[in-house]
């Protein structure tokens, strides 16, 4: 009876999860630069045009694997190209995540732990706001915990070895940060003395790696190895578009984590609260290595979080602070220990959960996305509506991407918004982005919607 009330609540919780995500999702989602440029090349996947690479990174400008893309074309195909289509794709992957983390902490933390954490995870705002968003990472956490469990199977099994070269796979067609993940394990791996992989495991771990990467090798063979050697080129040079020193690396990692539990940074009271919390989920992972039966995990969790960290402190300039996303999933599992271990304070436990539950749902209630899907819908049917009887024209002069997602708009609304206006037309809609993406007001009476930002040249 017991099992049965468990599948129950597991069940409930990600319906639940998935309503969260799903409601207003056109009024909370982007569509964007990335956002386009992913319909864009699904929607000439499902026209035949074949992809090889994914997108490009941020830095060196590396292509990942094609995956990604070919899962939203498929999403696009069933809902016939609707920009809405990634972002419910995002939804979809975003509730596996969710099944997934609870599975991990279900198997190897503790099984009422793990319904704690799903439901954690499930309210979490900061998780809710990142399902909703449809670009290739939304598929990185799955890869990270499909990675961290074959880390640790391998304690053990060789089947673990499998797994790993599947996370891998996984995501590198999601995000150039799963090569460094893949790095910190192998810095795990000095320290756990895992089995030693058997000459068969190898052969087929190398095949699922090399059948992965497939398409990147029949490109960079195809043209003289351009993509491996802008992967070299990340890690050569110097440059300061970013400075992540060691106090913005806590505050990255305290922000990866804690909202699950408090979902509030506004002032500087908060900001202690933060960094208190964090402390705290830190030192009580550290405690559990002395635990003989977690202590392996919980060296793993530390691992794959301080490896990155160190990584990016070194290597000053090259990478953005959202690149510390891989320490999501094992910060989320750090949290289930600290919620183990505080589940013995039983009236701190129950006061710690109405607290996070509520903060987070009340974050999630009165959340309003500036620039959304929706309010580009809109100004595009109020454009398509002037069309069809005022003689308004419609110039879009910027590249694919720059448009933000109304040049994939319009055509999906059957509308050509790059040709100059007809003979005769009086007025043109020109679609000029505002300044730093504060909201989203036409100025109708304008002869164009928005206000100028001085991005382009």
């Amino acid at each position: 009876m017991k099992k049965y009330l468990k599948y129950f609540l597991v069940i409930s919780l990600l319906v639940f999860g998935l309503f969260l995500r799903i409601y207003k999702l056109q009024e909370r989602t982007l569509f964007d630069a990335d956002q386009e440029w992913l319909a864009t090349r699904a929607d000439k996947i499902v026209k035949g045009d074949f992809a090889l690479l994914g997108q490009v990174t941020s830095v060196g400008n590396f292509s990942i694997g094609p995956g990604y893309i070919y899962l939203v074309s498929f999403t696009s195909l069933l809902m016939d190209n609707n920009p809405i289509s990634g972002a419910v794709l995002s939804v979809i992957l975003g509730v596996i995540t969710l099944f997934l983390i609870y599975l991990f902490a279900d198997r190897f933390i503790d099984n009422k732990t793990s319904i704690i954490l799903l439901l954690l995870t499930v309210t979490s705002f900061n998780l809710i706001t990142w399902d909703q968003t449809p670009w290739a990472p939304s598929l990185f956490f799955i890869a990270q915990i499909i990675l961290l469990t074959g880390a640790y199977l391998s304690q053990k099994n060789q089947i673990g070895y499998l797994v790993m070269s599947l996370g891998f796979i996984l995501g590198f067609q999601s995000h150039f940060g799963i090569v460094l993940s893949l790095f910190s394990i192998l810095t795990y791996f000095i320290f756990a003395n895992p089995v030693r992989p058997k000459m068969l495991t190898i052969v087929y771990t190398s095949l699922i790696v090399i059948i992965g990467l497939s398409s990147n090798i029949v490109f960079d063979v195809a043209h003289n190895f351009s993509n491996f050697n802008k992967l070299a080129g990340i890690f050569k040079g110097d440059s300061l578009d970013y400075f992540l020193g060691f106090g913005k690396i806590i505050n990255i990692l305290s922000n990866n984590i804690v909202p699950t539990l408090y979902p509030r940074n506004v002032n500087i009271l908060d900001n202690i609260i933060v960094k208190g919390i964090f402390a705290l989920i830190l030192v009580n992972c550290i405690s559990f290595l002395r635990d003989k039966n977690k202590n392996k995990l919980s060296l793993l969790l530390l691992i794959t979080t301080a490896f990155p960290s160190l990584f990016f402190f070194i290597q000053q300039g090259k990478f953005s602070e959202y690149y510390l996303l891989m320490t999501v999933p094992s910060l989320l599992f750090m949290l289930a220990f600290f919620l183990k271990t505080l589940s013995k304070q039983k009236a701190i436990f129950i006061f710690v959960l109405i607290v996070a539950t509520y903060l987070n749902l009340k974050a999630w209630y009165g959340y309003k996305k500036s620039w959304s899907l929706k309010s580009k819908t809109d100004i595009a049917e109020f454009i398509v509506d002037k069309v069809g009887y005022e003689n308004y024209g419609i110039s879009l002069s910027t590249k694919l991407g720059d448009g933000f997602g109304f040049k994939y708009i319009f055509d999906y609304y059957g509308i050509k918004a790059d040709v100059p206006p007809k003979k005769g037309e009086t007025k043109i809609f020109s679609i000029i982005i505002p300044d730093g993406f504060d909201g989203m007001k036409g100025l109708k009476t304008f002869d164009g919607i928005g206000l100028i930002w001085q991005g382009f040249d």
